[in-house]
């Protein structure tokens, strides 16, 4: 996660004479400049003091949707908020407790998050469409919930949550930066770091083999008792697939080339009732 250009060089081969580390440094930049790959994420896991709330909300006009995204857009306390094409407007999440939404929008449902999952795709040479159409929509995942786990107590102050907040979307900063911006010691925050921050995430890692705009994205709202072998089934893809999971419900953001092919395997999976329920949304934007 935090490796150096040396220990990028040694692991593709790129050191001895006639080699450099500024090659392989050439190629990481290539990574995250095509979006092929992205600053890994520190994603704090589920505690009982700390926990995500989520929310789909429904705009109480349909003129009032530029409204309510602004609202949401500079709300401190909103974690993270996607606008949606589909049976609902927003979904929300914010670890506020009691939170309540000040703005022209109704809650239609309201839940806990809990821990996000993100696959490591193992489809990456392969194509999308194809492996929805022919291998997907004629698989048999296998039964099993999602285990929701809440860990007992994160024994955070706001130093802790001060740090994580800026590395959450880019792990990889230097600590001197992170050391400049809330006015510490380059040694404190780098002990902090791994004393008392990492030890509560995730860290996550994302993978577009054609770069993260090239492919069109969906958002999935289910209820099924095959979660555990529809992440198996959605592991066969070439990008990576974000899970959500709910008290009842999972939501996925999967990644694809054609919703006709994405339909046709939900509608194959629902079919064979590996799914209860589903509802399918397209992602407008999300902060």
């Amino acid at each position: 996660m935090r490796c150096t250009n040396w220990d990028v060089a040694r692991a593709l081969g790129k050191t001895g004479r006639g080699r450099s580390k500024t090659t392989a440094s050439k190629y990481v930049n290539q990574l995250y400049d095509n979006e092929v790959s992205f600053r890994p994420n520190l994603i704090l896991r589920t505690y009982e003091n700390s926990n995500l709330k989520a929310f789909f909300l429904k705009a109480k006009k349909s003129g009032e949707l530029t409204t309510v995204y602004n609202y949401l857009k500079e709300d401190p306390n909103i974690a993270y908020f996607m606008l949606l094409s589909g049976k609902y407007d927003f979904f929300v999440t914010t670890r506020c407790d009691n939170y309540r939404f000040k703005t022209k929008a109704t809650v239609a449902k309201k839940t806990q998050m809990f821990t996000p999952i993100f696959t490591i795709p193992k489809g990456w040479r392969l194509d999308a469409s194809s492996l929805l159409k022919d291998k997907i929509a004629h698989s048999k995942p296998s039964r099993g919930k999602i285990e929701r786990i809440v860990e007992d107590f994160l024994p955070w102050d706001q130093r802790e949550f001060d740090i994580h907040n800026l590395m959450m979307n880019n792990a990889q900063m230097s600590f001197s930066t992170v050391a400049k911006k809330l006015d510490m010691s380059h040694t404190t925050v780098k002990k902090y770091f791994y004393k008392n921050i990492l030890p509560y995430c995730n860290v996550t890692h994302y993978f577009f083999p054609e770069g993260y705009s090239f492919y069109d994205k969906s958002f999935i709202l289910l209820e099924s008792d095959y979660e555990t072998g529809l992440i198996d089934l959605f592991t066969l893809l070439p990008c990576t697939t974000y899970i959500y999971p709910f008290e009842e419900e999972i939501a996925l953001t999967i990644f694809h080339k054609g919703i006709q092919e994405l339909m046709f395997a939900l509608k194959k999976l629902e079919e064979r009732e590996y799914l209860t329920t589903h509802s399918l949304f397209t992602p407008l934007q999300w902060e």
